[in-house]
């Protein structure tokens, strides 16, 4: 498992962050050799700040944007 995650840190695809929004990961390999990655996102849920406001209609929300052709955040 160490000589995976080596290999993906140098190969790029993945890298360190000390970031206070970056979320810790554990990576494991189960007993039928699936990897499995699990995110702790307490120091990330701690940093950030909640929206007392409700969500939208998820239904109507996608129903407006369906035939838009640019989308932007």
């Amino acid at each position: 498992m160490k000589q995976k995650i080596q290999d993906l840190l140098r190969r790029g695809i993945i890298r360190s962050s000390t970031s206070s929004y970056s979320a810790s990961i554990s990576v494991v390999e189960k007993k039928n050799r699936i990897i499995r990655v699990c995110s702790a996102l307490i120091g990330l849920n701690a940093a950030t700040i909640d929206d007392e406001q409700s969500l939208s209609n998820m239904r109507e929300l996608m129903d407006t944007i369906a035939k838009a052709k640019y989308y932007s955040s």
